[in-house]
């Protein structure tokens, strides 16, 4: 008898203990090893002190209206040039946070060749821009988050003018997404006949080296306007 009596108690005490952690789970989780790992895997292409990682375009240095301001990688005036990584990526996922001056356009262009050809004669460009001070854009494809000339965004995410826009581009064997704050507002399959169609009607369909490359640089674009960019990380994919 006292021999069951302990088996029991013991049971009991076991299932009280499994019910504490439940509940003790739903106030703090300890992290998943896939959530830490996947972390691991991003790396900062600017470290919010130094220009250290970029260099002008074409391996020019870089312009010296491209400063680092209060943690921010700022194009204060134009006529600096582009700035581009100085190394190639295939397939990744990029994150980054920009805001734009008054009236203001830059961009981010990726897959860029190199070469002596300016960077959007080969890379692809998520545009930025202050679609406040466009109301009547010619085409939509020039508006922020789009896939500059070529495909729009679904729906206009971007910011008030002034405030940080958080943006993430994701390369993974052909097929390419624009996220802005939070939303994925483009996505479009490189070298789908889809693709080939638009090219075909677009400003970009005279420049053979254009969206040819597998792996290329990643530029920020100086449109002679300030802009400032933070936070910029990436993982390969």
């Amino acid at each position: 008898m006292m021999k069951k009596f302990t088996e029991t108690k013991f049971c009991t005490s076991l299932l009280a203990s499994a019910a504490l952690l439940v509940t003790l789970g739903g106030c703090e989780r300890m992290p998943e090893k896939s959530g830490i790992q996947a972390d691991k895997d991003w790396r900062h292409l600017f470290d919010g002190k130094t220009l250290q990682g970029w260099t002008g375009a074409n391996g020019s240095h870089v312009g010296e209206a491209w400063q680092v301001v209060d943690g921010n990688l700022v194009l204060t005036a134009g006529g600096a040039g582009d700035i581009v990584t100085a190394e190639k990526f295939s397939d990744f996922e990029l994150e980054l946070e920009w805001k734009i001056s008054e009236g203001g356009n830059s961009g981010i262009i990726y897959r860029v060749a190199g070469g002596n050809a300016p960077v959007w004669m080969s890379g692809m460009e998520y545009q930025v821009l202050d679609n406040s001070a466009f109301p009547e854009l010619e085409k939509l494809s020039h508006s922020a988050g789009s896939v500059f000339d070529l495909y729009a965004p679904s729906e206009d995410e971007v910011k008030p003018t002034g405030e940080f826009n958080k943006t993430r581009i994701r390369v993974e064997n052909g097929r390419v997404e624009h996220w802005l704050n939070g939303s994925m507002i483009v996505s479009y399959e490189l070298w789908s006949e889809d693709w080939d169609t638009r090219l075909a009607n677009s400003k970009f369909s005279s420049y053979p080296d254009f969206a040819r490359s597998e792996s290329g640089f990643i530029a920020l674009q100086d449109h002679g306007d300030k802009v400032w960019y933070r936070n910029i990380r990436i993982r390969e994919l």
